[in-house]
């Protein structure tokens, strides 16, 4: 399917948003979206819903990514890829006895420093329990023949990528994909009071459910995998992706 993908930035930092978007030459000649939060304020998944719903009568892939994201170098060829799927740059898959991360990239504070290579190098697009919120790409025929899978709007900035995962995996049979980009994710963010009241939210309303999230595990039986598995997550220790 080659369909055309669009590129939607929501940002609160309009020069980090202008540098690794549209004067990113990797990103050169492609279809994007800037939208200023500043005011407004919205979580994302209101936004990315709004976007969704102005999209749902035309094909296209939509790539939904936060300002802290650089590519360093060309997206991916879309053309082969299914559009029954959801998919990201970053992804959680249990392997042995830990949640293993999935998506080799360069992984940063704000200012660039503190860098280090995060997850595991992969060569073809690779099945994971969840994906980590910077970046998710969705099609619209996938959003118009299921109208339940949408992004959780009582979600603002946290989270909201496991959700969709869950979501889709469990009431959609939808699988959940990363794909091998180059990238640095300028953010070792922290677990905060918000992300605790997203996990509660997680809890409730996925009660028999347990996944591994980028930084901690999710669903109602989150306690059950975390009493046996652990994290061995070098950005965990630094403080966390956000």
């Amino acid at each position: 399917m080659s369909d055309r993908v669009k590129l939607f930035v929501p940002y609160i930092n309009p020069e980090m948003a202008e540098r690794f978007f549209p004067q990113n030459p990797h990103l050169a000649g492609g279809e994007m979206r800037l939208i200023d939060n500043r005011e407004r304020g919205a979580g994302l998944p209101a936004i990315y819903n709004e976007i969704i719903s102005e999209h749902l009568d035309r094909d296209c892939w939509l790539f939904f990514l936060h300002e802290d994201l650089e590519f360093r170098a060309p997206l991916p060829d879309l053309s082969e890829l299914s559009p029954q799927a959801v998919y990201g740059t970053l992804g959680i898959r249990m392997e042995g006895h830990k949640p293993q991360t999935i998506g080799c990239h360069t992984c940063s504070h704000k200012d660039g420093s503190g860098a280090r290579q995060i997850g595991r190098e992969i060569a073809a697009p690779t099945w994971v329990d969840t994906l980590d919120c910077q970046s998710i790409l969705l099609h619209t025929s996938l959003l118009r023949t299921r109208p339940g899978l949408r992004f959780d709007e009582a979600l603002s900035f946290d989270l909201y990528a496991e959700e969709l995962c869950l979501n889709a995996q469990e009431n959609h049979g939808v699988p959940v994909i990363v794909l091998p980009m180059v990238f640095q994710h300028y953010s070792y963010g922290r677990i905060s009071e918000r992300y605790m009241q997203g996990l509660d939210h997680l809890a409730a309303r996925y009660p028999d459910s347990a996944m591994p999230g980028t930084c901690t595990f999710v669903g109602g039986q989150a306690a059950r995998l975390a009493a046996r598995f652990t994290y061995d997550n070098k950005a965990l220790r630094a403080g966390g992706f956000s």
